[in-house]
C-alpha cells in the first residue's frame, strides 16, 4: 500500500495540522513527502454515525494513522474513535507531539501502547513512510 497517511488531531490544532499537510503534499518542500487524508473539513453535525462513516471513508486507501498530540488532544472525542477504527482495520497508529506542546497523552494511545514521538519533521517523515 502506498504512503497515504490519515491525520488525527484535535480541532484546536487545525491550523497547525493544515500547515503540516501543506508541506507534506508540496512538491517543492523536500523535508516532507507523502500523501494525506484527513477530516480537515468542518462538519455541521454531531451525529456520531455520520462522522464515523466519514472517518471510515477517509481511512480507505490509507496505510496508517498519525495522531498529532497537542495541548488538549486528550480531551478529543474523535481521536480515540479514529485510533480504534484504524486499529480495527489492522493498520498501524503512530503519534507525534506538535512542536512546542506538552499536553497530556490521550488515554487511547496509552491503552494501545502507542509511543508518542517528540516533534521533528524527520521523525514525521519516517513515521509516514515506514
Amino acid at each position: 500500500m502506498s504512503n497515504v497517511v490519515f491525520f488525527s488531531f484535535k480541532e484546536l490544532d487545525r491550523e497547525t495540522v493544515l500547515t503540516i499537510k501543506g508541506r507534506a503534499v508540496n512538491i517543492h518542500y523536500h523535508n516532507l513527502n507523502f500523501r494525506v487524508r484527513d477530516l480537515l473539513k468542518r462538519w455541521k453535525t454531531e451525529s456520531s454515525p455520520m462522522i464515523r462513516a466519514a472517518i471510515s471513508t477517509k481511512l480507505k486507501g490509507t496505510s496508517r494513522t498519525i495522531v498529532f498530540v497537542g495541548e488538549e488532544t486528550h480531551k478529543s472525542y474523535w481521536v480515540p474513535q479514529e485510533v480504534e477504527m484504524t486499529l480495527e482495520k489492522g493498520k498501524p497508529v503512530y503519534a507525534i507531539r506538535l512542536k512546542g506542546t506538552n499536553g497530556k497523552i490521550p488515554q487511547c494511545l496509552t491503552d494501545n501502547n502507542i509511543h508518542v514521538y517528540a516533534w521533528s519533521e524527520t521523525t514525521l517523515q519516517s513515521l509516514a513512510t515506514k
